[in-house]
C-alpha cells in the first residue's frame, strides 16, 4: 500500500470504496459475503450499500449487490479527459494486428499505471487484463518508457510511494539499479521487460509525448517469452512501437495546431 496520511482520509469515504472494491473484484455479492471479506459489521455495510443504491452506483440482483452502471459514464469520462488518449485507441489497434499479440497503452495516475485501451491479436495471451486495471510501473516495459521521461526527482517521489517490490526474481529492486536502468531507456527510446512483472511473460514499451514534449503514456507490446525473444523481441517490435508512436505523435501535434489555427481564425 502506497504511503497515506491517515487524518487526511474521511473515513465512511473510503469505506463506501472499499465496499465498491469488493463488487469491482469479485462482482456480485451477498451481503454477509462483503461484510466477512472487509471485517465490517453488516449493519455497517448495509448503511453504506443503501446509500450506493440510492445514488444508482450500486444495483440489486436478487440478494446480491453488484456494481452500477452509473459507473460506465464516470469510467469512460475519466479515459477520454484528454482528447490526446482518444487517440491512441487506434494505433493500439493496428499494433494488435500486426504483432498477433496484445497491444496496450497505458497512462500513470497517482504513482500507478492504468490501462486505457486493449487489444488482443490472433495469437494473444488473455492474461486478464482490463481497462481500468493498475498496474506497478517499476517492473512494467510501459512505466519504465513513462518513467524515463519524467524528472528524476518524481521518479523518487513514485518510488517513495510505491516502493519496488519484488514480483519475479528478475525485478529490479535496487533504487540505483533502477535509475541506470531508466536511463538506458532514454538512451535508446525503448523500454524492455523481461519476465520482471509475470513469470514467462516478455514486453516492449515506447513512451508517447505530446506537444510539449510531456510524456502522455505508453504503447507496448506483451506475448510469452518463449514467443517474444531475439530479433522478433530487440529490434522488430521495437521499431514498429517507435513507428507507431512517431506517428500518434505527430497527428497529436498536428491536431493541436488545427486547434490553434481555428482560434486565430475566429
Amino acid at each position: 500500500m502506497p504511503k497515506t496520511k491517515g487524518s487526511a482520509l474521511i473515513q465512511t469515504t473510503a469505506t463506501s470504496f472499499e465496499i465498491i472494491h469488493v463488487l469491482q473484484e469479485n462482482g456480485p455479492c451477498r451481503l454477509s459475503a462483503i461484510a466477512s471479506e472487509l471485517g465490517m459489521p453488516e449493519s455497517t455495510v448495509h448503511r453504506h450499500l443503501n446509500t450506493l443504491h440510492s445514488l444508482r452506483y450500486v444495483s440489486r440482483c436478487g440478494p446480491k449487490y453488484q456494481i452500477g452502471l452509473r459507473f460506465a459514464r464516470l469510467g469512460e469520462a475519466a479515459r477520454t479527459r484528454d482528447p490526446a488518449f482518444r487517440q491512441a485507441k487506434d494505433y493500439v489497434r493496428e499494433v494488435a494486428e500486426e504483432t498477433g499479440e496484445r497491444a496496450q497503452f497505458v497512462v500513470e495516475d497517482h504513482g500507478l499505471g492504468v490501462y486505457l485501451y486493449l487489444e488482443t491479436g490472433r495469437k494473444a495471451v488473455r492474461a486478464g487484463l482490463e481497462v481500468g486495471r493498475q498496474i506497478r510501473l517499476h517492473c512494467s516495459s510501459a512505466g519504465k518508457a513513462i518513467l524515463s521521461g519524467y524528472p528524476r526527482a518524481r521518479v523518487d517521489e513514485i518510488l517513495d510511494q510505491w516502493g519496488l517490490p519484488q514480483q519475479t526474481e528478475r525485478t529490479i529492486t535496487d533504487r540505483d539499479a533502477y535509475h541506470e536502468e531508466l536511463q538506458r531507456v532514454r538512451e535508446r527510446g525503448v523500454a524492455f521487460n523481461e519476465e520482471e512483472h509475470i513469470h514467462g511473460l516478455n514486453a516492449v514499451g515506447v513512451p508517447v509525448t505530446g506537444a510539449d514534449d510531456d510524456v502522455l503514456g505508453a504503447l507496448c507490446v506483451s506475448a510469452p517469452s518463449h514467443r517474444m525473444k531475439g530479433e522478433l523481441f530487440r529490434e522488430t517490435v521495437p521499431d514498429l512501437l517507435l513507428g507507431s508512436a512517431n506517428a500518434l505523435e505527430l497527428k497529436l501535434a498536428y491536431s493541436d495546431r488545427e486547434q490553434t489555427d481555428s482560434v486565430v481564425v475566429e
